[in-house]
């Protein structure tokens, strides 16, 4: 399934991503890798000669929305950032979860492009369950795991999914007014959402086919055993992945993990808990570095 509905959406949803790009604390360079599963396009940055560690982005937006909030690892890290095949950037258009496999099998070919032969992975709602996926095979490759808002540990709530987020999109798709717009974002967000980030919503809703298969662990069992380092960070309003839900899980898939809660956050953090975030990320990539 190809994510954009049509080229104007595309030609849109890649203008916000290089407005957001723009506003990443650091220089950030490109580079392309090959894969089985098409062209990868990977946003690179920190300093060359510093520890690498890799950056999944959440499902559905554009790489930097999310990389925003990992700013900090440009500080002490080289960051390699690729964007998910499906999302709206520069790698190839299909959803990885439409190729059997590729959910384990994509991480694993970006560390042997990128000549990474382990590195802490660090994964943002969707980003966390693509870096689950991939665990237990690539086990030896990961060195440990900090999830922000993860997917692939809690299921969300069909009926709060449907209520919060699903019908208020389907709303303002079918007709399109600001106030509709943020009556469909509201729920995601703990701070009101800034003018860029209600563009990257509309053109979203407006404009993308939305990836519907969340990525998980398909063998929780393996990957307990593996028992490799990871941080969770989760949101106790999480309307998708609520840190009550998360807590309950994690014994059986993660048994060594510690778990952070953002008290009164939502799926997006606020601005208040970025140094809270960003502290603990440093903290962790440098202990599973």
């Amino acid at each position: 399934m190809i994510v954009y509905r049509n080229a104007e959406g595309r030609r849109v949803l890649l203008e916000l991503y290089e407005e957001t790009l723009a506003r990443i604390p650091a220089h950030v360079e490109r580079c392309r890798i090959s894969t089985d599963f098409g062209s990868t396009h990977v946003l690179v940055g920190g300093p060359p000669d510093a520890p690498p560690v890799v950056v999944l982005q959440g499902g559905n937006f554009p790489n930097p929305v999310t990389l925003l909030w990992f700013s900090a690892l440009f500080q002490r890290f080289r960051v390699y950032a690729p964007d998910l095949p499906g999302s709206p950037g520069y790698s190839a258009p299909r959803h990885l979860h439409t190729h059997p496999g590729a959910l384990q099998r994509w991480p694993l070919q970006v560390l042997d492009a990128l000549e990474i032969d382990r590195a802490p992975h660090v994964g943002a709602s969707y980003g966390a369950g693509v870096v689950l996926e991939a665990a237990v095979a690539a086990r030896d490759r990961i060195s440990g795991m900090a999830l922000l808002m993860p997917a692939g540990i809690a299921r969300p709530r069909p009926w709060t999914l449907m209520r919060e987020l699903a019908l208020p999109m389907l709303r303002y798709r079918l007709r399109p007014a600001p106030d509709r717009l943020l009556a469909a974002v509201r729920a995601l967000h703990t701070d009101p959402p800034d003018e860029l980030l209600l563009r990257v919503h509309s053109a979203i809703f407006r404009h993308l086919r939305l990836v519907r298969r969340m990525a998980a662990p398909p063998d929780p069992a393996a990957l307990a055993r593996a028992r490799i380092p990871a941080l969770i960070i989760a949101g106790e309003h999480d309307p998708l992945f609520p840190a009550e839900a998360i807590r309950k899980k994690v014994p059986g898939v993660l048994p060594d993990a510690r778990v952070l809660v953002l008290e009164g956050t939502r799926h997006f953090p606020a601005a208040a808990d970025q140094e809270v975030i960003s502290r603990a990320l440093l903290e962790f990539a440098e202990g599973a570095g």
